[in-house]
């Protein structure tokens, strides 16, 4: 029996991989589409990857993260953690609705995900990069929210988007 739920927590692990690259991947490819028809400005995550570079320094918060000195590799550092942060966000709906969930994926729940982890970079990664929390202290807060707002609806409708791409695999 130990047996067959390890194997089960294998599977969920990995689907949970695989849902979380395919969301993300799915907000990155609508954020390039943007950027090219609107001159939507691109995600700087070279400054994502220097902010998680500065922990392993022990400092979380800056007053500018743009203005902290680079780290090597914080550019690819912010890439691993933008997919490992869509992976996390992916396992955390299929912790709370299954695997089950890829069986018959809505959109809802993976809306109330998306919604929900907006508190992450309201809360923890704009006031740690000095930005303030929802990033208050930027010169326009509402843009800056909504962008995120934005973000997390598009990475909830990747999320439905790979549910149905894994959706296939489930049944087997």
């Amino acid at each position: 029996m130990t047996q067959d739920r390890s194997i089960s927590r294998m599977r969920k692990l990995g689907f949970a991989i695989a849902l979380g690259i395919i969301a993300t991947l799915f907000l990155d490819l609508v954020n390039y589409v943007q950027h090219l028809l609107m001159e939507k400005p691109l995600t700087r995550y070279e400054f994502i990857g220097r902010w998680v570079l500065y922990f392993f320094d022990g400092q979380f918060y800056h007053e500018s993260i743009k203005a902290a000195a680079a780290k090597p590799g914080e550019l690819f550092i912010g890439w691993v953690g933008h997919y490992a942060i869509g992976i996390a966000f992916a396992m955390i709906l299929l912790g709370i609705w299954g695997v089950a969930w890829l069986e018959r994926p809505r959109f809802l729940p993976a809306l109330v995900v998306g919604i929900v982890t907006c508190a992450i970079p309201y809360f923890i990664m704009q006031p740690g990069m000095g930005n303030g929390v929802a990033g208050i202290l930027t010169p326009n807060p509402l843009a800056v929210q909504l962008k995120v707002l934005v973000s997390h609806f598009i990475f909830a409708i990747g999320l439905t988007v790979g549910g149905y791409a894994l959706r296939p695999f489930c049944r087997s």
